[in-house]
């Protein structure tokens, strides 16, 4: 029987490739900077989105507007997500320790998690207020606030761009993207109604849409709630379940006779990883090196799991 850990490279930091025969196998990393391209770009829209947030909440109160104050509290979660991002990224960026086997990946997921908790806190709060406006309206001021809505509609296509370009892989960065794409839809629909509000003076409008952005964050909410739990409770990612792995494997590679304790979980996104037990005709040890690569190379190229730690086993022992 032989073991083989390999480590193939991830989008996350570059690693070394290494091989260990016998009873035990040790994984090797270089440290390398941890997504210098999205930490830069997540402070630049900490700054915008922090600032637009103060605009909105003045504006909010200036005017008399729950969708202004509804939108400022979106803008409160998107620095709180990207704060909690950019924090994840520098802790991921630390060396390992002797305890943490996988270095500090999992902090990008909760960070995640967190941020969809507090998503779904805020859209209690927003709905809430929105209810009881409509059963008394107070007067908004609709050109003031459609000017101040249309402000943050800016920042918040700015900032979608921003963090677009900076190549949004990890969940944290990707979640913060289309968290912004949804609430550049909502901002439009503000502006869209602030119009209508200044032009007809339907008060019920600046309720309404207020609902309207609840509804959006709590979509996108759930959804992160959904991903970071999965990653969390090590569910295998879709598309990579283990016994569709197992029979891929095995119609790809014919001399694996067998795979058992198959196991794929995901540490951070896009960071997968594989233990498995390979059984193969019994053969002298070095004949397995090239199984052992080519079920490693079919793993990274077809399933995209970069962590893989075999162990060989003889079709005569079994």
């Amino acid at each position: 029987m032989v073991e083989r850990a390999n480590t193939c490279e991830h989008p996350h930091r570059p690693l070394a490739k290494s091989l260990e025969h016998g009873a035990g196998h040790h994984h090797g990393h270089t440290h390398a900077l941890h997504r210098p391209e999205q930490r830069r770009a997540l402070v630049l829209c900490i700054v915008l989105t922090t600032a637009m947030m103060i605009v909105e909440i003045i504006g909010g109160l200036w005017t008399g507007s729950l969708m202004l104050l509804s939108d400022a509290v979106h803008m409160l979660s998107h620095s709180a997500a990207l704060l909690v991002s950019y924090v994840a990224l520098r802790l991921a960026d630390r060396q390992y320790k002797d305890r943490s086997h996988y270095g500090l990946y999992r902090t990008e997921i909760l960070g995640a998690l967190l941020n969809g908790v507090g998503i779904l806190v805020l859209t209690g709060w927003i709905g809430w207020e929105a209810i009881a406006r409509f059963s008394n309206p107070g007067h908004v001021h609709g050109g003031e606030m459609t000017i101040i809505a249309a402000m943050g509609l800016v920042v918040n296509l700015a900032t979608a761009v921003i963090l677009g370009r900076s190549g949004a892989e990890d969940l944290n960065t990707r979640s913060a993207f289309l968290h912004m794409l949804g609430d550049t839809l909502s901002s439009v629909a503000i502006v869209i109604g602030g119009i209508v509000l200044w032009m007809t003076d339907i008060q019920w409008i600046d309720p309404a849409l207020s609902l309207l952005v609840a509804a959006v964050i709590l979509i996108w909410g759930y959804r992160l709630l959904k991903e970071s739990c999965a990653i969390l409770l090590e569910l295998a990612p879709k598309g990579r379940e283990p016994e569709l792995v197992r029979r891929e494997v095995l119609a790809a590679c014919p001399a694996a006779r067998d795979m058992h304790d198959l196991h794929v979980w995901e540490i951070t996104s896009d960071y997968v990883c594989l233990t498995a037990h390979v059984v193969c005709d019994d053969v002298p040890l070095s004949q397995t090196e090239g199984l052992l690569d080519e079920i490693t190379a079919f793993l990274h190229d077809r399933f995209h799991i970069t962590h893989v730690t075999l162990q060989m086993e003889s079709s005569a022992t079994t």
